[in-house]
């Protein structure tokens, strides 16, 4: 365990604060003004800072030069389950249609990713594919649109955008996904 994988650790740790205080986010009352209260606010703190870790942990692995395996695998964890969790929890907190579909493309993305990396695993491949600068992308644009989603719990203003956002990560996944395939086929199918 290195610096990095203990960053890792953090994001995937940060998960529950974030999900808990969603929770409370969406089931305090109302105010006068529209507001729930701070909990959303908190939330998008916390995945703000969780985001980054994502980024940091890629750095400081390479900048000590201790990038190691399970920094990778532990790297890759936390961002599908940082995504696909808090997405999922604002699916069941919005009851959103609009949003369950975005989220059924990203999630659904995620784990096809992950049955290939596995078969490559188990097919004992000696190059498995790298995190291509798409891919990093598209985690880039799955956080800012979560973000913005968290963030319009509160600030009802930039609904729409959040909205937009979220569909445009969903487009760009699937985008990600059809490169990560063509990549896939070249590489093991021929």
């Amino acid at each position: 365990m290195t610096l990095a994988s203990y960053i890792s650790c953090l994001r995937i740790v940060l998960i529950v604060p974030i999900i808990y205080l969603l929770d409370l986010g969406f089931l305090s009352p109302v105010d006068n003004e529209g507001l729930t209260s701070f909990y959303n606010y908190l939330a998008f703190v916390l995945f703000v800072v969780a985001g980054l870790t994502d980024y940091l942990d890629g750095y400081i692995a390479r900048k000590t030069d201790t990038e190691t395996q399970l920094g990778a695998l532990l790297d890759l964890i936390a961002d599908k389950l940082l995504v696909s969790l808090v997405m999922v929890w604002i699916v069941f907190l919005t009851n959103d249609p609009w949003i369950a579909v975005a989220a059924l493309i990203i999630v659904s993305r995620e784990l096809v990713i992950s049955m290939l990396r596995q078969y490559v695993i188990e097919k004992k491949v000696k190059e498995d594919l790298k995190v291509s600068f798409i891919g990093k992308s598209k985690t880039t644009i799955q956080l800012i649109a979560i973000g913005m989603l968290i963030l319009a719990q509160e600030v009802s203003q930039i609904r729409l955008l959040a909205m937009i956002a979220i569909w445009f990560s969903a487009i760009f996944s699937l985008y990600s996904l059809f490169t990560y395939i063509s990549e896939w086929f070249k590489h093991y199918l021929n």
